[in-house]
């Protein structure tokens, strides 16, 4: 008699164990922050680089500046306090025919100086996002351990929207402490210090946004 060949046992599956609300929001939270840290990251790598080119380039860039400011007055703005005024100049040093004067490499060297500023104002942009995303977390969780540092959050990411922006007068910026670095401008060429002293200035801004966001927690219930 031909024997049955043995049949295959399937083993009863446990079902997957059902997570709580709060384990579930807590999962989300640290999404968030894994978002934040990669941000932060990006702001940092960004700052690090501005740093190498301030280090090389500051005395070049200041050269150029003043250069394009003596040689079109009537043209290029007298006080360069925002972005705008300074992309005013950099668009008409851009625009010089090419003669074979000085002032003609005016435009390259200003132009390193933007490619800094649409990074940054790119990085802005991501920023906002990743906070709003915040913002709609804490919108449909029940509280928040520690709900100042939320207001601290809510604060710096209003300050950056007003300041990070092209008509920002930047002369009142000051961040001696953050940023030493900026202070190797030459005396006598201080009236640039803003200019030169505004991006890291936000870098430092946005950063210490992403410290606090990373150092929210959900209140237990």
């Amino acid at each position: 008699m031909r024997r049955r060949p043995p049949q295959p046992h399937f083993q009863h599956q446990q079902p997957a164990p059902q997570h709580t609300q709060f384990e579930l929001c807590v999962k989300e939270l640290d999404d968030i922050k894994t978002a934040v840290l990669k941000h932060m990251g990006r702001l940092n790598a960004l700052k690090l680089q501005y740093m190498d080119w301030f280090e090389r380039r500051r005395k070049t860039f200041v050269e150029a500046v003043k250069l394009i400011q003596i040689t079109l007055p009537q043209l290029v703005p007298k006080n360069i306090n925002n972005i705008e005024n300074f992309r005013k100049a950099y668009g008409i040093a851009a625009k010089l025919p090419k003669r074979g004067l000085p002032v003609e490499n005016c435009a390259g060297v200003m132009g390193e100086y933007l490619v800094f500023w649409d990074r940054l104002l790119e990085l802005h942009l991501h920023g906002q996002e990743v906070y709003a995303r915040v913002v709609a977390y804490t919108h449909h969780v029940t509280a928040m351990r520690e709900p100042h540092i939320l207001d601290t959050v809510h604060d710096l990411q209003n300050t950056l929207n007003v300041q990070a922006v092209e008509n920002f007068d930047f002369t009142s910026v000051h961040n001696e402490r953050d940023n030493l670095f900026t202070y190797k401008v030459a005396n006598f060429d201080h009236c640039y210090h803003g200019l030169l002293a505004y991006p890291p200035y936000l870098l430092k801004m946005a950063c210490t946004l992403c410290f606090w966001c990373n150092k929210m927690h959900l209140e237990k219930e």
